[in-house]
């Protein structure tokens, strides 16, 4: 909020005075929220393979799934994402920083929560788009069979497809083969779900495929960062009044109960109050233990934590700039450096023509 005085008094505006630096506040929903319009409530897309962690998953394919670098996700049990922490969250999110804008200052997610909140690898091999792979011999490849049109879009295919096809194992299949077919079914599950859900939350594209071939190389990706970026980009997209929904891993956004002692609600203005009225002081800056006492998964990466840095997720493309949340990392906040966002990255999408977007 900014303020603004004139022969009449004192005149209150919402958002910035200056735009040089918060450039989109005109088509940002906190100027509907300040014009006093319908509240929307935000809704978290998401189809959890398993609502009982690792109990819900096939025995088999555990041990290639840890191999993978996802046995953390598999053991995370069902936990609800407040409608009315994610509206707030998003209406302190801005699109030109990547950092949640509040009263006592600047924070965000990091690479350092995602390692520490999930376990998945943030440094690696990109996971980045190289081209367009035939997804029907990828399928027929890497799953033993190729989904039937019906249960396709474009390049997706229905979750509930991989579900009936590849949610439960029988007891005497043992070919590892087989088994890691199941496994990679399994992923994308999770990923079409939980990590990188999309708008239907009903499907999951065939083109992560290409990077499930060989167990021993997919955990050497940087999942991590690339499920960061996704969310970046999600939360950006959601700051629009019309969005409706907000896709992605939504439930790092339970880092905000590390960083404060907030109850659980699904008020909007309940958290609207609470995040008007909370300090600097009052800010966990660091909750995670010391990374000595942390298992290796957790602390993989740790070296480009405050690093800025693209955060690459296919075609996406979102900065990590934690230079501008330096007290999350136990340092003194100086005047940070421009954003690195350029005003027409989140017009890259996979919905143009081929070999044009």
């Amino acid at each position: 909020m900014a303020s603004s005085s004139s022969s009449r008094g004192m005149r209150v505006t919402c958002g910035p005075v200056d735009d040089d630096l918060l450039s989109l506040q005109n088509i940002h929903v906190s100027q509907h929220v300040w014009n006093r319009e319908e509240d929307k409530r935000l809704i978290a897309r998401r189809a959890t393979p398993t609502r009982t962690g690792i109990a819900g998953v096939p025995q088999q394919i555990i041990p290639l799934l840890d191999q993978a670098g996802f046995g953390w996700i598999t053991r995370l049990n069902y936990i609800k994402v407040s409608p009315g922490l994610l509206t707030t969250l998003v209406e302190h999110w801005r699109p030109e920083t990547h950092t949640f804008h509040m009263p006592f200052g600047e924070c965000t997610i990091t690479l350092q929560d995602v390692g520490m909140l999930v376990g998945l690898p943030v440094d690696g091999e990109p996971v980045l788009s190289r081209g367009i792979p035939n997804i029907f011999g990828l399928a027929e490849e890497l799953l033993g069979v190729v989904p039937p049109q019906s249960e396709i879009k474009g390049h997706r295919v229905r979750l509930s497809w991989l579900t009936a096809n590849f949610g439960d194992i029988a007891d005497d299949i043992d070919d590892v083969h087989v088994l890691a077919r199941y496994a990679r079914a399994w992923i994308l599950r999770y990923l079409g779900g939980v990590l990188v859900p999309d708008r239907s939350s009903a499907y999951v594209s065939l083109r992560w495929l290409v990077f499930l071939r060989d167990f021993d190389i997919i955990r050497t990706y940087a999942w991590g960062a690339a499920v960061l970026g996704y969310l970046y980009r999600n939360l950006c997209t959601s700051t629009d009044y019309k969005t409706p929904t907000c896709d992605g891993f939504t439930l790092l956004l339970q880092w905000s109960n590390t960083a404060t002692k907030i109850s659980m609600s699904d008020d909007i203005k309940f958290y609207r109050k609470y995040f008007d009225r909370t300090t600097r002081k009052s800010i966990i800056w660091q909750p995670y233990p010391p990374v000595e006492q942390m298992p290796g998964d957790c602390t993989q990466g740790m070296q480009i934590w405050g690093s800025i840095i693209p955060l690459l997720c296919l075609c996406i493309c979102e900065w990590h700039q934690p230079d501008r949340v330096m007290r999350q990392f136990g340092c003194q906040q100086p005047i940070p450096n421009p954003p690195m966002t350029p005003t027409n990255v989140h017009a890259l999408t996979l919905r143009g023509k081929v070999e044009d977007d």
